[in-house]
């Protein structure tokens, strides 16, 4: 009886080994036929985060799932290119700073090529390249059940409400703008789960929001766009997906293969999708140019960086457009040049860090996420880790006081020890410009920003703050005039970099022939400022290399 048993409990597990092994043995097969496709061909990579149902979500068996992962699949066996969708979160797509949008480490540093499901918006386009769309937009308030603060969307005035919206969302200020919505406070929430609350515990009057139906909250009537035509997949300036992108979903969608999609989708997902009703009727409302198409290799992108909040220098207009003399310039150069250049939003931190009286170069600079920050500083300090290319502007240092300047304090002297001087800790007007310019000190104090400098002035907690800034309100600015740098403001890049061996050669031809001059008296025409331009060209300037 005992041997009976034994002899089967052994073909069970002779069965369960060979059933093990046959499945090893498969897994090893189809691990083998997937490295070959690999091997065959690139490798597109497409991030969702995942909470976005019936668009991209996880289901009940922990698969990545959804009418995106579906459409993909499917463009991309029409164009031929070995594609996969993975999760990554949202903000390595986009991110919301202070009221301006900015591309996320993950799109910059390439870890995936795209970011599906993203509206086309004027504001988004200063930052990124898309695909043609393929899913319609949408942009709506939502309030607490019953509408408690009587929020109303057709209103002209929302500056008695506050606004919360979802960080990264096209539903954000530019937008406001553009719908010429007047309004005041706005908060930005880091997903939808802190924006229900905010609602909910009554910190925000209302959500706008490209949602069109948000459980346990009541999503008002009135219907809005904050995109240009749709959504389509968001791409970092310069990617080539959409040159093949762009065909295959065209061919795709021409087929009746896209409209079978979405009705098969909607069965399946048992949920509404926002398909297009007419791809040529989206694009009529603001035809959207993709990337051209050329087999050729096309010329580098030389890309530029700005921080978008100093106006007139480099700002969003009302429409959500980026704007001002820096990019104007950097237009006019990289036209005499031949060159194909862009500027884009980047937070100063991806230029350069600093620690201390420290400064290290950024994350974003040094990976290689743009070539070039602008409006930068050449200094000692700098040099170290830093090239630069020859100045644009003239700038100067200088130093503010409380109105009518109570502690008495005078930039001519060599001995500021007595007094209490306050300077932002990004500025280069830090201590080792006053060792440069060989002054004594006592007590410095490093703040976050110039704001935070003004209120030392205004509370006497601080006697001066030296700075590059002007124009502060409030305060009073001293005449004297210093130099923390070599000469004045320019383009910061990489050590060793290839921009500054064309843009200097250019943009000397441009200042000594007159022109450059003539470019900065116009511009300040255009935006009522008086920019700090070089001095006319002259002999002994050109002597200098300038």
């Amino acid at each position: 009886m005992h041997m009976h048993i034994w002899t089967l409990t052994l073909a069970i597990h002779i069965a369960a080994s060979s059933t093990l092994f046959y499945s090893i043995e498969s897994q090893l097969e189809a691990f083998q036929v997937k490295t070959e496709r690999v091997q065959e061909r690139e490798v597109y990579l497409f991030a969702v985060d995942g909470k976005r149902r019936p668009y991209s979500y996880i289901n009940e068996e922990g698969t990545l799932t959804g009418f995106e992962i579906d459409f993909i699949n499917q463009v991309c066996s029409v164009a031929g290119k070995l594609c996969y969708t993975i999760l990554a979160e949202y903000q390595e797509c986009i991110f919301t700073d202070r009221s301006l949008d900015y591309a996320g480490r993950g799109l910059m540093a390439r870890w995936f090529d795209g970011c599906p499901g993203y509206a086309i918006t004027i504001d988004r386009l200063n930052e990124f390249d898309f695909t043609l769309p393929y899913l319609d937009g949408i942009a709506t308030f939502t309030v607490i059940p019953g509408n408690p603060s009587g929020f109303d969307p057709d209103s002209d005035d929302y500056s008695d409400f506050i606004i919360v919206h979802l960080s990264g969302a096209p539903t954000n200020e530019p937008c406001l703008r553009r719908l010429k919505k007047r309004f005041g406070k706005v908060l930005i929430a880091q997903d939808l789960p802190e924006a229900k609350a905010v609602l909910l515990n009554k910190t925000a009057d209302v959500l706008f929001s490209p949602r069109r139906k948000i459980d346990g909250l009541e999503t008002l009537p009135a219907r809005f766009r904050c995109d240009i035509n749709g959504a389509g997949i968001m791409l970092k300036k310069g990617s080539n997906v959409a040159t093949w992108w762009d065909p295959a979903f065209t061919k795709f969608y021409s087929s009746g293969a896209y409209a079978k999609l979405c009705v098969e989708a909607s069965e399946k997902y048992k949920a509404n999708i926002s398909c297009l009703n007419s791809l040529s009727e989206a694009l009529k409302l603001h035809p959207y140019q993709s990337p051209p198409q050329s087999s050729a290799e096309p010329d580098k992108l030389w890309t530029f960086v700005v921080s978008g909040r100093i106006a007139p220098y480099s700002y969003l207009n009302d429409e959500g457009r980026l704007v001002g003399f820096t990019k104007d310039f950097l237009d006019r150069v990289c036209k005499k040049a031949g060159k194909k250049c862009t500027l884009l939003l980047a937070e100063v931190s991806e230029c350069t860090v600093r620690k201390g009286e420290l400064l290290y170069p950024g994350r974003g600079l040094m990976e290689g996420w743009f070539d070039a920050c602008t409006g930068y500083f050449d200094t000692y300090d700098r040099d170290n880790s830093w090239d630069f290319t020859l100045p644009y502007l003239v700038s100067y240092a200088s130093f503010y006081v409380a109105i009518g300047n109570p502690s008495r304090f005078n930039p001519d002297l060599d001995d500021y020890s007595k007094y209490t001087i306050v300077y932002a800790e990004t500025a280069i007007t830090n201590a080792h410009c006053l060792n440069r310019l060989h002054k004594k000190y006592g007590k410095l104090v490093v703040v976050p920003d110039r704001s935070d400098a003004i209120n030392m002035l205004l509370n006497r907690t601080a006697d001066a703050w030296f700075t590059k800034d002007d124009g502060a309100p409030a305060i009073e600015k001293l005449p004297q005039q210093l130099h923390c740098e070599n000469v004045g403001t320019s383009i910061m890049t990489k050590k060793g970099g290839e921009l500054p061996l064309w843009w200097n050669k250019v943009f000397q031809e441009f200042y000594t022939s007159g022109e450059y001059n003539a470019f900065c008296r116009e511009k300040g025409r255009e935006f009522q400022t008086k920019f700090p331009c070089l001095p006319e060209p002259t002999w002994s300037v050109q002597q200098q290399g300038l």
